[in-house]
Order: C-alpha cells, then structure tokens, then sequence
C-alpha cells in the first residue's frame, strides 16, 4: 500500500521572492528573540511589506513567518549580513524549505531540464510536474486552473530573481554560484537541499563525504 504524501501547502503564492522585505524580517526576526506577536506588532507598525491594506500586510507576514521558522539561526545570521546574492540564496533556501512544492518542481523538473541540456523551462514544464504529482497529491485535483496560473506564475518569479533562470520571459536556465560558505551551511542543514541549486546527486554526495 502506498504511503499518503504529506499535503502541499500552497501558500506561497502570497509572494514571490521579496528579497528586502525577507532580509528585514530576518533582522527582526533576530532582534526580537523569535518572539512572533512583537515581530508582527513592529512589522505593522514600521510597514516593513511596504502595503496599503493591514489585510494585504497579514498576508504577507504570515508567509514571511513561514519562511522565518524555515531557517535556523545560522541560515537567519547569514541573509541580515551577507549581500544581496547570498540574501537571494538563502531566500529561496527558506522557500524550499517552508514549501515543498517548490522544492519538488526545481529538485525534479528543473534539475531534470538542466542535466538532459535543455536550455530552458516554460509553462509546459510546469503544468506536466503539476499533472504528475496529482497522482501522489489528491489535494490538487481541487485546484482551480486560475491558482495554478497563479502558481505557476509565482514559481517563475521566485526562479528569475533568485537567479534560476534568466527571466520569466526567456525561461533560460542559469545555476548560481555557491561559495563553500554556503555549501557546508546547506550541507549541515540538509545536503539535498543543495539540488534546489541545481548541484548533480555526484556533486551533493562528493560534499558529503
């Protein structure tokens, strides 16, 4: 009998990168000890998601606390202090690891596409990964075509400005460059989280031994 596959929480389509907002948070995050209800009460307060609505703003802060409790002390320490190209990596670090969809379709479509040489990734790739994880994930047989151009959509942006790709326009595919700081961070986390990067399972394993 198969096991159920944990359901997909699909809440990241509040937002794409946000690659200021995120850093912000994170210093906070820091400052206030994780203490989340002071987080949110000085996020509102200072409009750190720079939005008109206090509804538009709670939608935001709830992701950026899904993201916040992602990351370990460390992976926080280094996106306050580092700059923007690291910011950007260990954002889509904490999106993998808050949102394992995402995860999934850069892990498996998206390192599938580089590796067989494919130049780049479309709207096609997307809705096939969709399709083949309907299987194991009967939660999306609910999900109305308009979330899933919403998803899709999101997903793209998240690639071009963490540097996945070249923009949502071409779909080209580029890998970052990880330093060795990065690298042993990702590894004494997870070492397969490194794939989110495009690395080859030789490459994650030779880091690993």
């Amino acid at each position: 009998m198969k096991n159920k596959s944990t359901p997909y929480n699909m809440s990241f389509t509040a937002g794409a990168a946000m690659i200021n907002e995120t850093r912000a948070m994170a210093e906070l995050y820091i400052d206030l000890a994780g203490d989340w209800k002071k987080i949110k009460d000085r996020a509102l307060q200072e409009n750190i998601m720079q939005k008109d609505k206090r509804s538009s703003n709670l939608r935001y802060l709830a992701l950026m606390k899904q993201r916040m409790e992602a990351l370990n002390e460390r992976e926080l320490k280094l996106l306050v202090e580092s700059p923007v190209a690291i910011q950007r990596q260990i954002i889509l670090l904490a999106i993998c690891k808050a949102h394992a969809f995402v995860f999934d379709f850069i892990n498996e479509a998206v390192r599938e596409a580089y590796y067989n040489q494919r130049e780049k990734i479309g709207k096609s790739t997307f809705n096939e990964f969709f399709r083949e994880k309907m299987v194991d994930h009967p939660e999306l047989e609910t999900v109305t075509d308009q979330t899933v151009a919403k998803m899709r959509q999101v997903i793209f942006r998240i690639l071009e400005q963490c540097e996945i790709i070249e923009s949502v326009e071409t779909g080209i595919l580029k890998r970052p460059y990880l330093n060795s700081k990065m690298e042993d961070l990702i590894v004494s986390d997870n070492p397969m989280l490194l794939s989110a990067f495009l690395y080859s399972n030789n490459e994650i394993n030779c880091l690993t031994i």
